[in-house]
């Protein structure tokens, strides 16, 4: 195994920043839904090299 993190797509925080944004979407908590958009980009970015 190399020394890289897991793909975005398989990386469990990821999936449930994905999922939280999905739940704040259904009750319509656009605030929250922002700031998992804001935590998932800076997440992916220092933890998977993407850009923010």
């Amino acid at each position: 195994m190399s020394g890289r993190a897991e793909a975005p797509d398989a990386c469990q925080e990821c999936q449930e920043l994905v999922l939280a944004e999905a739940a704040a979407k259904r009750e319509r908590d656009g605030s929250r839904e922002t700031d998992c958009r804001v935590l998932r980009a800076r997440h992916q970015a220092a933890v998977h090299g993407a850009r923010a």
